[in-house]
């Protein structure tokens, strides 16, 4: 999957432009097959930003190929 697919989806989640928030951020992440065990992320803390969500999503590849099969 490209930077420019990860963005578009990044911005269907994010479409007040001030990031996504974490339960958003770990919803997407099982969404495509990731493991979300090592999170640690609050639901008070801040917004995450496209740049961790690429950085999320990319650390398996594999997954996100078996996700962009699925659509």
């Amino acid at each position: 999957m490209d930077e420019a697919n990860v963005e578009a989806m990044f911005s269907l989640l994010d479409s007040s432009g001030r990031g996504i928030r974490p339960a958003q951020y770990r919803e997407a992440l099982k969404t495509l097959g990731l493991s979300t065990e090592d999170l640690e992320l609050d639901d008070d803390d801040e917004s995450i930003t496209l740049d961790v969500f690429k950085e999320g999503i990319c650390t398996d590849p594999l997954s996100l190929q078996a996700f962009a099969r699925r659509f």
